[in-house]
């Protein structure tokens, strides 16, 4: 998972970012403890970085943490007696408009003691944006910072609230049976509506990397002719998969988009597994999804059983 959607931290969670150089980013940002301060500009500075965060794509902000070449280098421990988790609610919440709805911060006490504190502060990608600061600017992440926002950047954000917002929510591949010289896996994959409002334009691209040349073989069930299935040959060496959505999906909808076998040639699994690669596109109205599988799942599929994603 991706460490700015978690859904909790701990010590273990932070030594871990240290121990592994990991380095901020567009979601991720870390504030030593000076950062947290009641002095105006200090308060200012706090507002900045959470809108930014609102305004972009999401993502958390760890104060407490000290960073060194945008890493994660060592413990810069908060005291929680005079800073605390509610006092930082209302900062953000008296220095933001509109408030951000689904904003959590997790307090992280080293062993207990409050005065050894660290604040995890989760910023969902707001679709109440944009969010304006206290100083009458608009913000939004590039690279390692908090920039002010262009007069189009602000404007392209009021349309955020009426985009359609999909993902693919489950991955499952099967390994079916063995049946005339071919090995047989279901792939199945279903889609969520993660927006507030309903999608009745997606399309989803399941592309094959490195098959074996002339032996690319699908088909699929024919309740399912109706998804519009196309199989298709690329340029180099790859093959893609595509199935339409059928339906409107509503927010907080689940549903099934592609369910389709494909085959290897019982000969050739070695060689196929070795070299094959999956990865797929979500496409709607109000963006895309992607995600790519790592290259060795389908051998576990095949040598363990089903995968679920």
């Amino acid at each position: 998972m991706e460490i700015h959607k978690r859904e909790d931290y701990d010590i273990e969670f932070i030594q871990s970012l240290i121990d592994n150089g990991i380095e901020e980013s567009i979601n991720v940002d870390f504030k030593a403890s000076g950062s947290l301060s009641k002095d105006e500009m200090k308060k200012k500075e706090i507002s900045k970085d959470v809108s930014a965060f609102a305004n972009s794509n999401g993502g958390i902000i760890i104060y407490g943490l000290t960073e060194k070449n945008h890493k994660a280098d060592s413990f810069s421990f908060i005291d929680g007696d005079i800073f605390s988790k509610e006092w930082l609610e209302q900062v953000i919440s008296t220095t933001i408009q509109r408030n951000i709805d689904g904003l959590k911060i997790f307090p992280i006490r080293n062993n207990g003691n409050i005065k050894e504190s660290i604040y995890v502060v989760q910023i969902p990608e707001s679709q109440d944006a944009p969010h304006i600061n206290k100083d009458k600017k608009f913000y939004r992440r590039y690279d390692f910072q908090s920039v002010v926002m262009e007069e189009y950047e602000i404007r392209n954000l009021y349309g955020r609230k009426s985009k359609s917002k999909l993902a693919i929510s489950t991955l499952n591949i099967r390994y079916e049976e063995i049946k005339d010289g071919f090995i047989n896996f279901l792939m199945r994959v279903d889609v969520a509506n993660i927006g507030d409002i309903e999608e009745a334009n997606y399309k989803l691209n399941t592309y094959f990397k490195n098959f074996i040349p002339n032996k690319f073989k699908v088909s699929w069930l024919q309740a399912d002719s109706n998804k519009n299935y196309c199989s298709t040959r690329l340029d180099g060496n790859r093959s893609k998969v595509s199935s339409n959505g059928t339906s409107t999906i509503y927010p907080n909808e689940t549903i099934n988009i592609s369910s389709f076998n494909f085959y290897i040639p019982v000969n050739d699994i070695e060689e196929a597994l070795k070299d094959m690669h999956i990865s797929f596109t979500l496409l709607f109205s109000g963006g895309q999804d992607e995600v790519d599988l790592d290259d060795n799942l389908m051998r576990e599929a095949y040598l363990k059983g089903p995968i679920n994603i």
